[in-house]
This record gives structure tokens, C-alpha cells and sequence, in this order.
């Protein structure tokens, strides 16, 4: 292949020189092509890696496929521009590739059985049953009074998904998902539901589960069927994530753990577990099956409540409402709340009564304190229990690590006495400060409007918030508490709420401070939460954990220095340094498109014009007008190609004055062969120009000094480029110096880099708009009209710089002071 590819490239450049430059450039632009696609992919990765929009892996997986014949696109066409030069690139992305392939490749979910465990099994099989059922099992093992119970297990979701055919279908869904895309979570999550409810719970497992209900004396009561994901009520907590199933009659068991399964794809779900870096079948889910429980009181209890300012939050903290918890836990119920102290047998240190929620005797209070002392021993840390009261007494539904962060003092007190206080007394639901301008949510309608940095106003603490939090700076709500989903999520990633303010405190788009440890709202940003704010911008900048491999060979960019000795493509080790690499070298390539001798430009035509310079441009497509005709000389009004018109624009500015008496033709040249056997106006001895519509190469011959200009000058700003090179001169060394520094400071207000060695400057511009690139153009072609013989009249740097000076004060005065 590579010796193939090598023939035909030297063949056709030594006996068809004028198809090999049109070959080249249109390597050259399907390379472009790919470049630009290229590096938004390469932004969009970037996003997703470094946690500044996490995505789904199935979307990260899709990307780098699509990146990955991407980069192979331009390593091929880079490979025809110049096989010789470029033969190793492919082999190294071959390794580059299978190491990422290597990296996102998931060994498939196990599908195997069993498909039930008993909750009495659980624990033994965490990661089939899922955390929430484990976690269950594991108190019921330790004498915590808990219901009976089943687990429908992981293994049969898996089996679920592949014997209806969705695990494709999963796939292709997610690839849409970020968390910047909140119409497509919405979207991909509603048309996964719908497939999933759609489908038919595969026979044996179905045989089991109804097997379960009879051997675990359930088959003829109301049923909870709740979720139990893998990943749940672990390091992270999903609270209030996914769907419970209550009430449900034992005939409807399948139907009901149908539906649990469809939860699973719920919005604030998939949102949540993207945003923690997990996979789809890290989450793979299992279903608890429990009776029901008819409870006159129930709530949540924190092992270790830091809403306790009595005893320095030191307390055990129960929650109560009337009935299940459910009104509790969905934010929009404020119950009552008491204090127990942190013993194995707990004292009552205090209670704040709520109309709402009943009367629990003191004796209840106590046993219950134990029992979750109890568990927070047993699980050797700190933990978020539900639990509910019926007639035969207390019950275990729940038991969860804690997740709480340990409140940091944000501004100091001086600062705080400084501030106006707006409200005080709130309760905390989750501790923190932050401060941004309000937003009042009426409805999830209003939650997709949620401006970035917003303190959100809300009348309870629903669910569906959660999965804005990344927008959200803090929330002030009416009414809720510390034991709401919402709250549970909000303390995981930081952000404080409050709740108890009433309607109408806070006006629309007023700026706030929320300290939610203290239970304040100041007006007006305090410094210290404005600089802590900083952190957390730094801190989620961030690689997110787990991505630095794929990072590494995917969007890290190590190929900084085109001049460095690694510049190779062994030295390539990411996808990105392989761009890089295709890109600089392909515009190397069309640098040095055509000799000195001008060899291939034998179609060429003169262009006609007024200047005392003898110049030849090769269309190569789009370059000249249909007016120009097909051969003669062509008129510079019927240049369309959008780089030389710019640079023609800067030489012919009739601000320059040019000797019409003195030819500008490659004096060196003429010197060099015998005198009189070449004309003047002979192409070896002339300007010329190779053009397209966006396209430009020049070579253009001052005397004894010399230029190239190649450029790219369209609609996409990712692919234009300008890239210069001026050398020679008919003066002594040092001058020609001289007139670099001024070439140099003059090109460098344009934005150009440049570099000079000995007597040849190189200048490059790369990838900017179209405007911008057609000012640098136009700049360029005046430096090179008014430098023509500069050199000879220079005599040291300060000349230099004051010529420079002087020329954009005549110029370009708007921007001579920039």
C-alpha cells in the first residue's frame, strides 16, 4: 500500500507536475475538512472528560469513534501529499486507537441467575441485589427490626434488556446525553420508558418472582415495590432518584416491577448518575419487594444531625410526619422534628411540635434512637434511616450512609455584621454559602429557565430540582426540610438551602447571599463567598476521576512545538496530537507547494495590472471568475479568491507609490543564469500565485529578496490560516536584519507569531474568523509593498521600530495604540 502510494506520488510529480499540485490541494482540503469536524470533537470530548458537561459513556464512546476515523481521514490524506514523509503515522494510530478501545470497551453484564434472592440473602449478593436491598438485608442480620422480603436481582434487569432486544437500543439512545442537553435527557429518557414498558418480562424470571411471593408469605398482602439499583445507598446516595411502586395488589407484581424498571430512565435519574461519572449498567437495576406498611407515623432519622445548634450538632435528629414519609421525602411536608442524644440509649434533648405531623410517644423516640445507633455501629459510620410506626411497632424500611459535608465558615463575622440582613432563622436543609441573583420557580416548567449561578426561590423542595443543581448557586424554599430527597442531593454536590422564607421576601433578580449553616440570607455578594465560589469553578474544571487514561490518549495535547524533536509521528500520543500533527504538516506541505523554478505552473496566466510587478496565478477552482475566460491574461476584478484579494488590496493601496520604471521580478535568478537568455517577464523569474475560492499560495519576488504566503481564508474559522516567509535582500546582513524587526513588529499587532533566524522571518496566524484573517492579509500585502527596499536605508533597531511605529500611525491609526 505505502510502496504503491510512493510510486504514483513520484510519478506524478516528475511527469505531471500540474495534476500534482491539484491532487495536493485537494488532499489539502478534504484534510481541512476533517480537521474542523475534528477539533469539535476534540471540544466536545474535552467537555465531557473534563467534567465541565459530563455526558453518558455511550455518548463518549460515540464520540471517539466518530473522532477517531476522523483523525484516520487526515492521516490518510496527509499520507498522499507526501507517503515518504509520513509512512509511520498510521501504525502509531493504530496503537493511539486500540489503547482507547481498550479503555471504553465494557465486558458485558452477566445475565445469569438467580434472578430472586431473599432480602435474608441480600446482603450476601450486594452487587445483585443493589445497595438499598443489601443494606436492608444486612440490619435485618443484625437483629434491626425490618420487614420480610425478595429481591428481583440485576442479572434478570440484564436479562430484561436482552431478550427484548434494548440493549442496542440503550446504546444508541445515550449518545445524545450530556447534562448541558436537558431537551434531550428529556427526550432519549420518555422513548427508553416507553420501550421498556412496552416489553415482556422474559417467562422464568417472571415464574421466579411470583415463586418468591408465595414462599415469602407475601402473596396475599399490598405489596412496596421499590427500587434497589446497583450503586444505590452507597458512596452516593440516588435519594429520591427513582421510582417506588406503592400499594400494589400481588396480581400486579410484574406490572409494577415493569414500571420500576421504566424509572430507572427517568430524567433526574439519568441525570443524576451521568453527573457522578456512572455507566448505565453501573446502574444496572434490581427491584426489592416488601409488604406494605400501614403506618400512623414515620420519617427519617439522621444518626448525626448537624441542624441541631443545641448541643453543637451533635444529635440525632428525627423527622415525623403523619402516615408514610412519603410527603416527607418529596420536600413538600414540613414535620416535626426532635433530638436525641448520641448514645446507645438516647435521651430526648428537644422537639419543635408541627401541627402537621402526629404525637410520638417518648418511649417510641427513644427505641428508635437506639435501633438507629444501632445502625450507624453496625455500618461504621454515620446514617440516613427511614422508618415507620404501625401497630406492631417500630419498622426498619431504609438505612443509608449519611451524606452530609462538614459546613466551612464562608465570610467572616466582620463581614457578615457589614451586610444587610434580609432574613434570618431559616432552617438549614443543606449547610453552605453562596450568593447570586434570584429566580423564582413556580412549576418544572420554569426549572429548564434556571440562569447558571441562580438562588433559586421555590415553594417546597421538589425532586425534579435536582437534576439543575449544576445551575443552581443556592435554593430558598418555603416549606420542606433536611429530610427531603432534594436536600440529600443538594449536600452531595454542595449547594446550600434554606427553607421557611416566605412569598414575596425576595425580589426577581435581586442578588443574595445564602449561609445555609446559620440559616441567613444577606443582601448583595459577601467576598469571601464570591472567592469561594472561584474554588469550586477551579475544583470542577478538574479531570473527573477515572478519565485521566482516556484523556491522555484522546484530547490531551502534548504537540506543542512544531520546531521540538518529538514533532514526529512516533511523538503523537493522542488522538489530538495527530490532528495537530496532520494540520501543521499539511500546511507545511502547501508551503513548500511549487519550487523556485516554478516547475507544474505551465497553465498559468499573467495577471493584468498596473503594478510594475510580473505576477501568474493557477486557478485551481473558484480562484478566477467565469468572466476571466479560459486563457490569456486575466484582470486582477476578476480575482474571487477571497486570500489574494485581501493581500492585493494591501499591495495595490494607492497610498503605496511603486517605480513604474523598475520591474519587480527574482533578480537573484536572473543574476544566476546567463544574462539575456531568459525575458523579463519569464515565469522562472516571476511572481505567481496558486488559487481557489478560500485558498492562496504565493510566492511572491522583490528583487533579491523573496516571500511565500499560503493561506486559508473562508467561513470556517477553525480551518483559516495564514503562515509568511520573508527573506533575502540586496543590503548587508545587518539591514536586512533591521527590516525584519520592523516586518515583525508590525505583523505581531495583527496577531501574527513570528520568528526570525539570520536574515528570514517566519509569521503564522492561525484559525480566526474570516474578517480577521482578511485584515492580517490585507496588513501583509501593505508591509510587503512599502519594504521593498527598506533595507538599504535602514541603519539600526530604533530606525527599525520608529519605521514600524510610523507605518501604523499612517496605516492603521485605530489600532497604532492598541
Amino acid at each position: 500500500m505505502i510502496a504503491s502510494r510512493l510510486l504514483r506520488h513520484w510519478f506524478t510529480r516528475l511527469l505531471a507536475p500540474n495534476r500534482h499540485i491539484r491532487e495536493k490541494y485537494e488532499h489539502f482540503k478534504e484534510l481541512l475538512r476533517s480537521d474542523s469536524r475534528a477539533l469539535d470533537l476534540v471540544a466536545d470530548l474535552d467537555a465531557h472528560l473534563y467534567g465541565h458537561d459530563p455526558a453518558d459513556m455511550a455518548r463518549i464512546r460515540f464520540l471517539l469513534g466518530e473522532l477517531t476515523q476522523g483523525v484516520g481521514e487526515m492521516a490518510d490524506r496527509l499520507c498522499l501529499m507526501n507517503p515518504q514523509a509520513y509512512e509511520s503515522l498510521p501504525e502509531n494510530l493504530d496503537r493511539i486507537s486500540a489503547e482507547i478501545s481498550r479503555l471504553v470497551t465494557q465486558p458485558p453484564p452477566a445475565a445469569d441467575p438467580p434472578y430472586v434472592l431473599s432480602l435474608d440473602e441480600a446482603c450476601d449478593h450486594a452487587g445483585q441485589a443493589g445497595g438499598k436491598a443489601a443494606n436492608l438485608s444486612f440490619a435485618r442480620r443484625h437483629g434491626v427490626p425490618t420487614p420480610p422480603g425478595f429481591v428481583v436481582t440485576a442479572s434478570a434487569f440484564v436479562r430484561y434488556l436482552r431478550d427484548n432486544a434494548l440493549e442496542e437500543e440503550v446504546e444508541r439512545h445515550f449518545r445524545d446525553i450530556s447534562l448541558s442537553n436537558h431537551d434531550a435527557i428529556v427526550r432519549v429518557t420518555g422513548e427508553l420508558q416507553e420501550l421498556i414498558l412496552a416489553a415482556e418480562v422474559p417467562s422464568d424470571v417472571a415464574a421466579e418472582i411470583m415463586d418468591a411471593l408465595r414462599s415469602s408469605g407475601l402473596e396475599g398482602r399490598r405489596l412496596a415495590v421499590r427500587s434497589s439499583a446497583v450503586a444505590e445507598d452507597g458512596e452516593i446516595s440516588f435519594a429520591g432518584q427513582y421510582a417506588s411502586e406503592l400499594d400494589v395488589a400481588p396480581g400486579d407484581v410484574l406490572g409494577a416491577y415493569k414500571r420500576v424498571l421504566a424509572g430507572k430512565y427517568c430524567p433526574r435519574a439519568v441525570a443524576y448518575r451521568v453527573r457522578h461519572g456512572l455507566t448505565d449498567f453501573d446502574t444496572a437495576m434490581a427491584v426489592l419487594v416488601l409488604p406494605m406498611v400501614r403506618a400512623r407515623a414515620a420519617g427519617v432519622v439522621y444518626t448525626r444531625d448537624p441542624a441541631c445548634a443545641a448541643v453543637g450538632g451533635k444529635a440525632v435528629g428525627v423527622y415525623v410526619v403523619g402516615g408514610l414519609a412519603a410527603n416527607l421525602v418529596d420536600g413538600s411536608a414540613t414535620p416535626g422534628k426532635h433530638y436525641l442524644s448520641r448514645e446507645a440509649q438516647p435521651d430526648i434533648l428537644m422537639g419543635c411540635a408541627c401541627e402537621s405531623a402526629p404525637m410520638v410517644d417518648d418511649a417510641v423516640l427513644r427505641e428508635l434512637g437506639a435501633w438507629c445507633m444501632r445502625l450507624e455501629n453496625v455500618f461504621d459510620e454515620p446514617q440516613d434511616v427511614e422508618w415507620a410506626l404501625d401497630t406492631d411497632g417500630l419498622v426498619i424500611l431504609q438505612s443509608r450512609r449519611l451524606q452530609q459535608d462538614e459546613d466551612r465558615e464562608a465570610f467572616s463575622s466582620e463581614e457578615a455584621k457589614a451586610a444587610p440582613l434580609l432574613m434570618s432563622e431559616l432552617d438549614c436543609a443543606s449547610p453552605g454559602a453562596a450568593c447570586g441573583p434570584v429566580f423564582h420557580v413556580a412549576s418544572g416548567a420554569d426549572f429548564r429557565s434556571i440562569p447558571p449561578g441562580s438562588v433559586v426561590v421555590t415553594a417546597s423542595l421538589r425532586p425534579a430540582l435536582s437534576q439543575f443543581l449544576d445551575r443552581i448557586a443556592g435554593i430558598v424554599a418555603g416549606s420542606g426540610s433536611r429530610a427531603s430527597h432534594l436536600a440529600s442531593v443538594a449536600r452531595e454536590r454542595g449547594v446550600p438551602v434554606v427553607v421557611g422564607c416566605g412569598p414575596g421576601v425576595l425580589g426577581e433578580g435581586e442578588v443574595v447571599t445564602v449561609d445555609g449553616g446559620a440559616g441567613k440570607i444577606f443582601a448583595g455578594c459577601l467576598p469571601g463567598v464570591m472567592a469561594q465560589s472561584r474554588d469550586v469553578e477551579r475544583m470542577h474544571a478538574r479531570i473527573r476521576a477515572g478519565n485521566e487514561d482516556l484523556a491522555a490518549v484522546a484530547v490531551h495535547l502534548g504537540l506543542i512545538d512544531p520546531d521540538a524533536d518529538n514533532f514526529t509521528p512516533e511523538g503523537c500520543r493522542s488522538l489530538h496530537d495527530v490532528v495537530r500533527f496532520c494540520h501543521e504538516k499539511s500546511v507545511a506541505e502547501m508551503f513548500s507547494l511549487v519550487g523556485r523554478g516554478g516547475r507544474g505552473l505551465g497553465r498559468s496566466r499573467r495577471l493584468a495590472t498596473d503594478l510594475p510587478l510580473v505576477m501568474y496565478v493557477l486557478d485551481l477552482g473558484g480562484g478566477l471568475s467565469p468572466q476571466a475566460g479560459g486563457k490569456g491574461p486575466v484582470d486582477v476584478e476578476h480575482l474571487d479568491s477571497a486570500p489574494l484579494r485581501a493581500m492585493w488590496d494591501g499591495l495595490a493601496d494607492g497610498r503605496v507609490t511603486w517605480d513604474s520604471g523598475q520591474l519587480h521580478v527574482d533578480w537573484e535568478e536572473f543574476d544566476r543564469v546567463s544574462s539575456g537568455i531568459f525575458r523579463m517577464d519569464s515565469r522562472i523569474l516571476a511572481s505567481y500565485a496558486i488559487i481557489a475560492r478560500e485558498y492562496m499560495h504565493l510566492n511572491i519576488r522583490f528583487g533579491y529578496h523573496f516571500s511565500i504566503v499560503d493561506a486559508l481564508c473562508g467561513d470556517t474559522p477553525g480551518a483559516n490560516y495564514v503562515k509568511f516567509r520573508f527573506k533575502g535582500g540586496g543590503a548587508a546582513l545587518n539591514q536586512r536584519a533591521y527590516r525584519l524587526i520592523f516586518v515583525r513588529d508590525v505583523l505581531e499587532r495583527f496577531g501574527y507569531e513570528t520568528v526570525i533566524r539570520g536574515d528570514m522571518l517566519d509569521a503564522s496566524l492561525a484559525r480566526v474568523g474570516m474578517e480577521e484573517t482578511a485584515r492580517a492579509l490585507h496588513a501583509l500585502g501593505l508591509v510587503l509593498a512599502v519594504t521593498r527596499l527598506m533595507d538599504i536605508r535602514l541603519s539600526d533597531v530604533p530606525q527599525a521600530k520608529r519605521e514600524a511605529a510610523s507605518f501604523m500611525q499612517s496605516f492603521f491609526p485605530e489600532a497604532a495604540h492598541e
